[in-house]
């Protein structure tokens, strides 16, 4: 199932349907034009018996499939054919398609938690990040056509255009019996070790630590933003004060004043909202440890 919205989606489809036609018992390739088809057709081969999805698109795409598949005995494999991919350069996949596609068709298969953001009575899990502030804005600066047309090179304009649009705000963060406090313009929750494309990694998470990664990039001047998202740049550990940085399996957020969220760079509910670790809820295709099942090819 390939976005067809996704940056490379639509003109590699045929070419992607081809390959996959070759290496494995592919029951059906579509391209549902909106987010009702996508969901359809994955509840419609599902309630058939169809145990591995190969989902194509970005990290929304990716995203909106893993909401629909957690806790089900199912395997889904990536196809990285949006802008960012930063779910997939986790996962520690080949790059080029002929080298994936064996892959993809054979396993292994590995389990993995995922976060869990509930606001009021709405629930959503995250691939990657949960955030607050200057992301949000990012999202909204960065049309489909824009990263369709500029792949990575939007993201420099859009960043430096969304940080002078997001003010300053307060976050109060509830965990382990206590509450920290403090301003901030952008908070992360993170799940995983990547946290935009194949760079900022978190090199002591993963996929299957339990723990979500909560961390401000810096407080509320410039400096301290800049000097915490350099650390992130080069892998380096979380140590800057001004980072406020834990990891938790739980904790409630609440800002002021409230604030949206982005769900893996899509704008979700507001705030307050409470995140948690689900731990194991989807199997994907991955190379990152030695927890992994087997995956027949004529799995269908």
């Amino acid at each position: 199932m390939v976005n067809p919205h996704s940056r490379t989606g639509r003109e590699r489809f045929t070419e992607v349907k081809k390959a996959l036609a070759n290496a494995l018992n592919l029951v059906e390739a579509i391209l549902p034009e909106d987010e009702k088809a996508f969901r359809e057709a994955i509840e419609s081969y599902y309630r058939a018996g169809i145990t591995r999805f190969l989902i194509g698109g970005g990290d929304g795409t990716q995203s909106a499939a893993a909401n629909i598949l957690a806790h089900r005995p199912v395997v889904m494999g990536v196809l990285p054919l949006g802008t960012g991919n930063t779910f997939f350069s986790g996962l520690n996949l080949p790059n080029s398609l002929s080298q994936l596609i064996p892959v993809l068709a054979n396993g292994p298969v590995v389990p993995i938690d995922l976060g869990l953001a509930q606001s009021g009575s709405d629930q959503r899990y995250f691939l990657n990040t949960a955030t607050l502030g200057v992301s949000e804005r990012l999202t909204q600066l960065l049309t489909a056509e824009s990263k369709r047309r500029l792949g990575w090179l939007a993201w420099p304009k859009g960043v430096r255009k969304a940080i002078m649009q997001t003010p300053v705000f307060q976050v109060r963060m509830e965990y382990w019996n206590r509450v920290d406090v403090f301003r901030t313009r952008q908070l992360i929750v993170a799940k995983g070790r990547n946290l935009a494309g194949p760079v900022f990694m978190l090199d002591h998470a993963s996929y299957q630590d339990g723990r979500l990664h909560v961390f401000s990039l810096g407080g509320q001047d410039w400096w301290s933003l800049f000097k915490v998202a350099s650390r992130l740049l080069v892998g380096r550990q979380i140590s800057d004060r001004s980072a406020h940085y834990c990891a938790v399996k739980d904790i409630l957020v609440t800002t002021e004043p409230i604030m949206a969220i982005d769900i893996d760079g899509e704008v979700w509910k507001k705030t307050p909202c409470r995140f948690s670790v689900q731990p194991r809820a989807l199997s994907v295709i991955a190379r990152f440890n030695s927890h992994v099942v087997n995956l027949s090819p004529n799995v269908s």
